[in-house]
């Protein structure tokens, strides 16, 4: 296994903290997951490379997975409401219109095997329990701090309805406790890293 660069890792967490807060400066960060993106950064040999606290998203794609030719319709990190969904079901899909909802996930990027051990600790006791290690490299060791929240519904392929519109608030609710489920898993990520020494 390569050792990691010292100098390196360090020189690329500063890049990616200057990179953090002008992503919080021109709105594109996600605020809710803000404090415990500086939470990694304060240790001493982690920080944050990409990250999302969980999102619903509505994509034209053959299927959800395929990026190559999918187009993202619709994307809130927030609930959302019936009448949103109803907006975009007005328009016709290329391929099928999925609508997905994805739980939180964060890749952090640690100096020392060590580190990234502490990390997965943290992260399963938040409930974090797809979690791993991605590679291992001289820039650092990755972790994937992911949770198992994943929905994705077929809503329409073509100009054909796959959802009826009495159902559609049904599944609003549903993609909703989804999502929330997800933001509990950040609230208990966020205490068991206050609680953590670094």
């Amino acid at each position: 296994m390569p050792g990691v660069d010292r100098e390196l890792w360090l020189k690329r967490k500063e890049e990616l903290r200057e990179r953090l807060l002008s992503d919080l400066h021109i709105g594109y960060l996600d605020r809710d997951i803000l404090d415990i993106l500086l939470m990694f950064f304060k240790r001493e040999e982690a920080f944050t490379i990409s990250s999302c606290s969980g999102r619903i998203v509505v994509v034209d794609a053959p299927l959800p997975w395929v990026r190559r030719e999918s187009t993202v319709i619709f994307k809130k990190h927030e609930p959302v409401k019936v009448g949103e969904l109803e907006d975009v079901l007005r328009q016709d899909a290329v391929h099928v219109l999925w609508l997905v909802v994805t739980g939180p996930i964060i890749h952090v990027s640690t100096a020392s095997l060590r580190e990234a051990v502490r990390v997965l600790r943290i992260a399963r006791e938040a409930g974090m329990k797809h979690s791993g290690i991605l590679s291992l490299s001289k820039k650092g060791i990755v972790v994937e701090l992911k949770t198992g929240v994943r929905i994705a519904v077929p809503l329409k392929q073509k100009n054909n309805l796959l959802v009826s519109s009495d159902k559609l608030s049904e599944l609003v609710d549903i993609a909703n406790k989804a999502l929330l489920e997800g933001k509990k898993k950040l609230e208990k990520l966020r205490e068991a890293l206050a609680k953590s020494k670094d």
